[in-house]
């Protein structure tokens, strides 16, 4: 018997040796089992081997060429990533998650084979279809920092912020700690439609499943306490500066006569601009200065803050926090809102009873943002395309409130304004609270016939007091405002 057949009789023998230990678990003992070399990449290897083959040996080496070296992976586990974002544009907040595959070794750097970016929703329950963004192929530094260049990335409308897509420019720059299984760092890239650059967005990313509550943002993010102001400088009518949690805030008021008598307790309004504009302009734009320059009967003091502003060369980018998950003394909005108020109060008559708050648009969003924690200080509430981007709180302080929107043609930098007063009004049907809303239907602005009916909603409430307008809006109101449907 020549060499060659000896050794197909003995590959035959040994097959059937081993058969028992290959069955499946099914019981089907004519089912191959594969697992282990699919688990090693080389299924199709063991193909090679062939009955026919008359050279014995030239099999052999074969499967052992076909199926290589075992992957070596000791800088970052294979499998899904929780990824928590914070962006700069507004402090927002969003929730992704990557699908990766790698290989090296800690200390030594190596490859992210795979990168899968996903949108996700509010809760881990959703999870877009497909990735929005991939890569191969990453190199990672010994030192573990890599850059992803992502290219445009539109996250979807359920893992928005807003409800609504947002298109971006994204590229990724990270550090693996392989220690912990994660991976961090920011992004640099733009959002086109608000002009704006993500410089200073951070994130985190860890195990899929493991992510803390609330979630981490970024390699390491310290929880800021600002400290309310001590001393406040002198206001007076017109332009002020005022340094507020660390910033120098530029806030301007207009006073009406007897804004220093002791005897006069003025109410508050507190106006909050838009994207790209100015405290000036939406006091012209809106008609409010006009209003207060008119109204005698119940005179009031008018406050416009102006956002703090990012650069992107030299255009400014919003910058008012109602997007973070900051909703105190570590949110510098409402440590502005409780300086303007102190401040306020210890130079003017103010009647601390009757602290009201609107705005337009972000300013809007603003708007609903202080009312939801700031609802110990503020009597009456009327936003004008605003929203909410976080889950209601539950044990916000209730405030009749005004909802003003533009109808389904209420559109601003590509973000639907009618989803987000839709959303607002569920959540505030789902915590029982009072309101009345005025569905102009004219797009992104605010009609100015409604700003004096807006000062007479907030002038009929007083803090802490039943709603005023319980049984119906005044009868000189706009047809299109009205109570809810109960």
């Amino acid at each position: 018997m020549n060499s060659t057949r000896i050794f197909s009789l003995t590959t035959l023998l040994l097959a059937l040796a081993l058969a028992p230990a290959c069955s499946s678990d099914d019981g089907d003992s004519s089912a191959p089992d594969t697992s282990a070399a699919d688990a090693a990449g080389g299924s199709d290897a063991t193909a090679g081997s062939d009955a026919g083959d008359q050279d014995g040996a030239g099999s052999d080496t074969q499967a052992t060429a076909d199926t290589g070296p075992a992957k070596t992976n000791t800088l970052l586990a294979d499998g899904d990533y929780f990824v928590g974002i914070k962006l700069s544009l507004a402090g927002a907040q969003l929730r992704m998650k990557v699908a990766l595959t790698a290989e090296g070794e800690a200390g030594k750097g190596g490859k992210i084979l795979t990168f899968d970016l996903y949108g996700l929703g509010a809760a881990d329950d959703w999870v877009s279809d497909a990735p929005i963004a991939s890569a191969k192929d990453v190199t990672v530094k010994a030192d573990g920092t890599f850059s992803v260049d992502l290219g445009k990335v539109t996250v979807p409308a359920k893992s928005s912020p807003t409800g609504t897509p947002v298109e971006s420019n994204m590229v990724v720059h990270g550090t693996v700690d392989s220690a912990t299984n994660s991976f961090c760092g920011d992004f640099s890239g733009d959002i086109p439609a608000f002009q704006a650059n993500l410089k200073g967005t951070t994130f985190k990313a860890v195990p899929f499943g493991k992510e803390a509550d609330p979630y981490e943002v970024g390699c390491k993010v310290d929880k800021v306490v600002y400290e309310p102001i001590k001393t406040c400088p002198t206001l007076k009518a017109g332009a002020n500066l005022i340094k507020s949690a660390g910033f120098d805030r530029n806030v301007l008021m207009v006073l009406p006569d007897g804004a220093t008598a002791t005897d006069a307790k003025l109410p508050v309004v507190v106006v909050y601009h838009g994207n790209t504009g100015n405290a000036a302009g939406i006091l012209a734009s809106t008609g409010w200065a006009t209003l207060h320059a008119k109204e005698t009967k119940t005179p009031f003091i008018l406050i416009a803050p102006d956002t703090t502003a990012l650069v992107d060369g030299k255009k400014p980018v919003l910058d008012w926090r109602y997007g973070e998950k900051a909703f105190d003394l570590d949110n510098r909005e409402l440590v502005l809102f409780d300086d303007l108020l102190k401040c306020v109060g210890e130079q003017f008559s103010v009647d601390s009873k009757r602290v009201y708050v609107t705005g337009m648009s972000a300013g809007g969003m603003m708007t609903t943002f202080v009312t939801a924690h700031r609802g110990a200080k503020v009597a009456a509430s009327s936003p004008f395309s605003g929203g909410y981007l976080h889950t209601w709180p539950k044990d916000a302080t209730k405030v009749p409130m005004l909802v003003n929107w533009g109808g389904e043609n209420d559109f601003a930098y590509k973000q639907n304004f009618h989803t987000l007063a839709l959303n607002l009004m569920k959540s505030l049907d789902a915590a029982s609270w009072w309101y009345a809303s005025c569905n102009h239907g004219t797009g992104h602005k605010i009609p100015l016939d409604l700003v004096k009916h807006t000062w007479t909603f907030l002038q009929a409430h007083t803090l802490g007091g039943a709603p005023a307008f319980d049984k119906g809006l005044p009868s000189d109101f706009p047809s299109y405002c009205s109570l809810p449907t109960k």
